[in-house]
Formats: structure tokens, sequence, C-alpha cells
């Protein structure tokens, strides 16, 4: 005769929790209802909800303010290391091997405002840079920022910025990038990536739009990459699951 094994009190909750999270039902920075509430809701002690809680605290789900109670991060994320290039659209140090084409403010594109939640046309700070090898650029780097988050930072300032931007935006802002998001598409060059790239009229290229976000969601930055497929392969290891 088979027995069937109750599952735990404690995973009940976990599970329960950790599923509301990814069906965006507790949306990232939204709270979690109060200890005694998830008590009530699952019949529940205390302690089961605070080893429930604990755990999903552990994992990178929620984090906890003290006198406030829980609060949403999202989905942790996964324990593959970003790609190069990803690295390079908000870590690089444009000390070393770049070239700073542009700083200033400009209107929002279209993508832009998409990805930074703003309307199209409202005023960013941009910093274009190439990275250059002997060979030759080896990919253009345009990174925006909302006006409120560059200003008292050195992102409006002419030169390299040392170290990761994100970090200087942590250390000046107090804003903490959580996770980053990632388009990429297979394109021609266009007229204006042709001098900076130097590359031919017909050239592929790859394009990459990299967000870097908040825990609440709410975006930092985003930077868009332009690599030349002739002077790029992208390998990637991970694991299958």
């Amino acid at each position: 005769m088979a027995y069937e094994i109750p599952t735990p009190k404690y995973l009940r909750v976990l599970n329960a929790l950790r599923g509301r999270i990814e069906d965006g039902t507790y949306a990232p920075g939204a709270g979690l209802p109060s200890e005694s509430q998830l008590c009530t809701e699952f019949g529940v002690s205390r302690p089961t909800v605070l080893r429930a809680l604990g755990i999903l605290k552990q994992d990178g789900w929620i984090e906890s303010q003290q006198g406030k109670g829980s609060f949403v991060r999202g989905r942790p994320p996964s324990e593959r290391s970003s790609p190069q290039y990803a690295q390079d659209a908000v870590d690089l140090d444009e000390t070393a091997e770049t070239e700073i084409l542009h700083v200033g403010p400009v209107l929002a594109s279209p993508r832009v405002s998409a990805a930074l939640e703003i309307p199209e046309g409202t005023p960013v700070y941009e910093r274009r840079r190439r990275t250059v090898s002997p060979s030759g650029p080896i990919d253009l780097i345009c990174t925006y920022v909302p006006v409120e988050i560059a200003v008292g930072t050195d992102i409006a300032k002419p030169e390299p910025i040392a170290g990761s931007i994100l970090d200087h935006i942590a250390t000046r802002k107090g804003l903490r990038a959580d996770y980053a998001t990632e388009r990429l598409t297979a394109r021609q060059v266009d007229a204006t990536e042709i001098e900076a790239l130097g590359v031919p009229a017909d050239e592929a290229v790859l394009s990459v739009v990299i967000t870097a976000h908040q825990s609440s969601g709410v975006p930092i930055l985003t930077s868009l990459i332009v690599m030349p497929g002739s002077r790029h392969e992208i390998e990637d290891t991970y694991p299958l699951s």
C-alpha cells in the first residue's frame, strides 16, 4: 500500500508565495501580506510563516525592511553570469581602450523611451563611446540615463568614468541595479554607424538593447550596443537542466 507524504506546511506557504511573485500577483516592489495575515490565510503558526519568508529572502525573492515588513524583489537572477558584451554595456571602465564620442543631453528616441518607460522626446543624458582594438573599433555603445538620475553624478561630464557606471550611480544616488533585460537583433549597419565602426555599407551587425532595473522594476539606464558581425563571435556556456 502506498502512503502519500504530506507537504510540510512551510513549503505550502513558500510555494504559494513564490508562485504569486512569478505570475505577477505580487509585483516587484509590492509589500507582502503581514505575518499575521499569512498565518490566518494558510492556517499555520508564525514560526512556519517565518521559515517560508526566510527561505524566500535567502533565495533573493523578497527583502525585509525593519518595521515595515517584507517586499518583493522579483525573480532572482539565474546562476549564469552575464555575457561580456552585456558587462561592457554597463560596467566598462571608460578609461581603458575606449573613445568617448559624445556626452550630453539628447531627446529620447522611440527605442530609448520604450526601454526607460518615458515619453518619446523626453530629455536624457547620452554617453556614446566605442571600444577600439588594433584591428579597429569592435563596438559602439550608447548609454542613456534619465536626467533626474544623471544630475549630481559624473554622467553629465565629458571626462571618462573610471569603473562601472552602475556602481557610480549606486554610490552617488543610492540606486541599486537588481536585474537587466536584453533584446538582441541582427540587421544591416545604418549610415550613422558606418564611419564610427569603420565598416562597409553592407556590414551585418548585432544590435543589443540592455536595460538595468531596480528591484521595483523601475529602469535606471539603457545601453544600445552595435557590434560588427565580422569582428564578433558570441560563445556561451550554460547548464542543461
